[in-house]
């Protein structure tokens, strides 16, 4: 892997956010090899050390999913001392990043006017919950806030029951991937201009973007769409059928193709035959039959035969994999995804890895997600300072 060039080595990236959708950005500038200084209240650090139920040693899975590749520095930033070693950093960095409340930044005087006047080629990206003005400004506002707001609750669970959050934190995961690419165009047209710029991005508006077809059909019709569960608006059969051993398995029959080759796999020509099925728009408007027709048919198998036999037919099929299942998948052990590294406080721990290839490799962890104010003295010596208490 030492062979690889990191695109952003040399670029130093420093990291005032905290918990989620500010984090997860700078990780993914830290795979692509950036050297972001994560700035941390001292004996507090990110409030993410403390978050969840989940622990490896002292530290919790929530900071140690996204805090890899970086350095921590403990700098109270409300006392002068903690500021004026902030300002000395910001003076050689390419990119700032934060995350705070409103008027925050203002207050503890790491603004964006007061940063660019340091250093005029700084990208300063700032993620928030709603944006930086507005009727919610001054609201808290976190992940599953912005599910509910943005629609995208509305559409997830059961046709009969209520909405759901999403299992997977989409609008902090977005906004942090959103914040990634946007810090990287940004880098990219500085070589141009020579100037920085100010980035702002906000979870609301992220996740009504991730809306994609379903804001576009709303925009067109006006009309709310319905919670499918796992079924898709505009496709049938597209979604996930219980088998006789109780697990489920995904059918993605989306054109005509696949629909006869599902009822071959099936052994119905009646179904291929019957015209309320014939296209795609038919079999959407009589889902409710066809679905507990398919029902019927699949509850004689077991799942794991049935993904075999549709796999030999070419039916777009997969397992709904619990996480365990998910982990051990066989593509997923092959693709490497699942990478060891050596944690000072923990010992070895496994985790996610970039989902990138370079050059055929991918991306190295470096180092693991630091002990609060782990390398404080490492980058004060750098900065020729003596350390804060």
């Amino acid at each position: 892997m030492s062979s690889v060039e990191l695109p952003l080595a040399g670029i130093t990236v420093i990291d005032v956010s905290h918990l989620a959708a500010g984090p997860w950005c700078t990780m993914v500038l830290a795979d692509l090899g950036a050297d972001v200084i994560k700035i941390e209240r001292p004996g507090v650090g990110d409030m993410s050390r403390q978050a969840g139920g989940v622990y490896a040693g002292e530290e919790s899975a929530v900071f140690l999913s996204f805090n890899r590749n970086k350095r921590s520095v403990a700098l109270d930033l409300k006392e002068p001392r903690g500021r004026e070693v902030l300002y000395r950093l910001v003076e050689r960095a390419d990119v700032f990043v934060e995350n705070l409340r409103a008027g925050k930044t203002a207050q503890l005087g790491i603004d964006h006017a007061t940063l660019a006047n340091l250093n005029p080629a700084l990208v300063y990206a700032s993620i928030s919950a709603f944006g930086d003005d507005g009727p919610y400004v001054d609201l808290p506002g976190n992940d599953p806030i912005i599910q509910a707001l943005s629609g995208a609750m509305s559409l997830t669970g059961e046709p009969d029951g209520p909405p759901a959050r999403q299992g997977v934190s989409v609008p902090d995961f977005g906004a942090g991937m959103m914040a990634a690419f946007s810090i990287v165009a940004a880098l990219l047209g500085r070589q141009t201009t020579g100037r920085g710029c100010k980035l702002d991005l906000n979870l609301l508006d992220v996740e009504i973007f991730a809306l994609g077809p379903r804001a576009q059909e709303h925009l067109i019709t006006g009309e709310d769409q319905p919670r499918l569960g796992s079924a898709h608006p505009q496709f049938a059969p597209y979604q996930a059928f219980r088998c006789r051993d109780g697990r489920y398995l995904y059918i993605a029959a989306i054109n005509e193709k696949f629909w006869h080759l599902l009822c071959e796999a099936l052994k119905s020509p009646e179904l291929a035959d019957d015209p309320r099925y014939a296209t795609n728009p038919d079999r959407c408007r009589h889902r409710s039959t066809l679905v507990s027709t398919l029902e019927e048919a699949l509850a004689h198998r077991d799942r794991d035969d049935w993904l075999a036999l549709l796999n030999e037919h070419g039916v777009p099929c997969g397992a709904v994999n619990s996480l365990t299942e998910a982990m051990g998948d066989p593509q997923v052990q092959h693709n490497e995804l699942l990478q060891r590294m050596r944690h000072a406080g923990v010992g070895d721990l496994t985790t996610v890895a970039m989902p990138l290839h370079l050059d055929g490799q991918r991306l190295p962890i470096r180092s693991a997600p630091p002990r609060l104010g782990e390398h404080t003295d490492e980058v004060l010596a750098e900065l020729g300072t003596e350390v804060v208490p």
